[in-house]
């Protein structure tokens, strides 16, 4: 967090996203609220205090995060699947994030070419249903 927060900010009914940042640009919901100093802990002290309790609230209502929207994958990775039953079962078989993960590696790579090497590359790992960094 930057240390350098208006204080009438850090105190504002809502959590501003200067107080909490995205995990990283792919991130799909859950923030975190950095500090760099012990001093920094205590000058926001009631900002997490509130926070806190407003987390426990969540909990307690038994309030959820909204289901993801629905993955559109990049066309090379999809022509893929649509061409092998086997890679397609493997690839339903994995775990909505690490689709995800497949999805954000292949689409990453500006060139048709790459999108389709990377593809190629992973076929294995997908027709047996395993994740990127899975062993």
């Amino acid at each position: 967090m930057n240390a350098k927060v208006d204080e009438n900010l850090a105190h504002s009914a809502k959590w501003p996203d200067v107080l909490l940042e995205d995990n990283g640009p792919n991130s799909r919901s859950v923030k975190r609220l950095f500090v760099s100093s012990v001093a920094e802990v205590e000058r926001l002290s009631p900002t997490i205090r509130r926070f806190v309790a407003e987390a426990v609230d969540v909990e307690a209502k038994g309030l959820t995060v909204g289901p993801a929207p629905e993955l559109v994958l990049v066309e090379e990775l999809a022509e893929a699947l649509d061409a092998d039953p086997a890679m397609r079962a493997g690839f339903d078989s994995l775990t909505p994030g690490r689709q995800r993960e497949y999805h954000l590696f292949v689409s990453g790579a500006k060139q048709s070419t790459t999108r389709r090497a990377r593809v190629e590359k992973h076929a294995e790992r997908i027709r047996a249903g395993r994740g990127m960094r899975d062993r």
